[in-house]
């Protein structure tokens, strides 16, 4: 029994042991590896987007160099080439699947029912955000810098080389993956940061009515945004406001222009202002105006 005993505790030990390792290198890479970005999603034919000539040009050039870990997003781990000028984001398919342990584990009626609705509530939103992805190219691709779109498997043949977050290297062939690249912008709290220490106001204010006639013009176009924080969510390039966050986009005949005025206003003022207020109050004015004339 003793003997039994001490072959058991080593065994739980070894298995503490390898669930501590799991653990150390999920907090260390964010949780980043090739089973995650990769999935067995069938082909969809409307998820097939045509990219421009001169787009999948520049994109070829592009994906011809490394790129290096930046973060990890809601949907995507992101990715920074080596010049600094594109980004390169590859889904979190894990969050969009149940464990193989859930979907084989035998449950009674109810609880299997519970799975098959958490099953589809995934796919929803797998075609949510694959959706919003194709409409960031199609409608907003000024707005978004949205280069590259590539949501089925092909035959791209482009194997690139990123490095993860702590260094380590991976050769990864496009073809098998569901990415979007997009050129890199200045997040909107560095951009008006910046300008607020180099004492460039006018050029902040003009940065904000940028940013909220954006928001406008994607109204009109029909589209709301599921999360419009114009400080985490937007950027600029070369000056001109972009949304960096394309897994939002979404159209609804109900969130017409009304709807945009009286409440996605107010939900972008609630975002808004208190940012400004602690980081920039000399721009709370101006911010407060441009509000005002859009909401009334």
């Amino acid at each position: 029994m003793k003997s039994f005993l001490t072959k058991f505790g080593i065994i739980l030990l070894v298995l503490a042991s390898l669930a501590g390792v799991e653990r150390l290198s999920h907090f260390l890479t964010d949780g980043f590896s090739y089973s995650n970005i990769t999935s067995t999603l069938p082909y969809h034919q409307e998820w097939d987007t045509p990219i421009a000539e001169s787009d999948q040009a520049e994109a070829k050039k592009a994906l011809a160099q490394p790129y290096t870990y930046l973060e990890s997003g809601s949907q995507s781990y992101v990715f920074i080439s080596e010049d600094n000028k594109y980004v390169l984001k590859f889904f979190k398919h894990k969050r969009w699947r149940l464990s193989p342990f859930l979907e084989l584990l035998p449950l009674p009626e109810k609880l299997n029912a519970k799975r098959l609705r958490w099953k589809q509530k995934k796919k929803e939103t797998v075609y949510s955000t694959f959706g919003s992805c194709i409409t960031s190219y199609q409608e907003f691709k000024e707005e978004t810098g949205v280069l590259f779109v590539h949501l089925n498997k092909s035959s791209l043949n482009q194997l690139i080389t990123i490095k993860d977050r702590i260094g380590f290297k991976h050769r990864i062939e496009l073809s098998d993956v569901e990415f979007i690249l997009q050129r890199k912008a200045i997040p909107t709290d560095k951009y008006l940061l910046s300008l607020k220490m180099e004492g460039e106001t006018k050029e902040a204010e003009k940065a904000l009515s940028l940013l909220l006639a954006f928001t406008v013009k994607r109204a009109e176009k029909g589209y709301s945004d599921k999360d419009p924080h114009l400080i985490r969510n937007f950027g600029f390039i070369d000056g001109k406001a972009v949304e960096i966050d394309i897994g939002g986009f979404h159209h609804d005949p109900k969130k017409d222009l009304v709807y945009f005025h009286t409440h996605e206003m107010r939900r972008i003022k609630r975002k808004l202002l208190p940012w400004l207020e602690e980081n920039y109050p000399e721009l709370t004015t101006h911010a407060e105006k441009e509000l005002a004339k859009l909401i009334d």
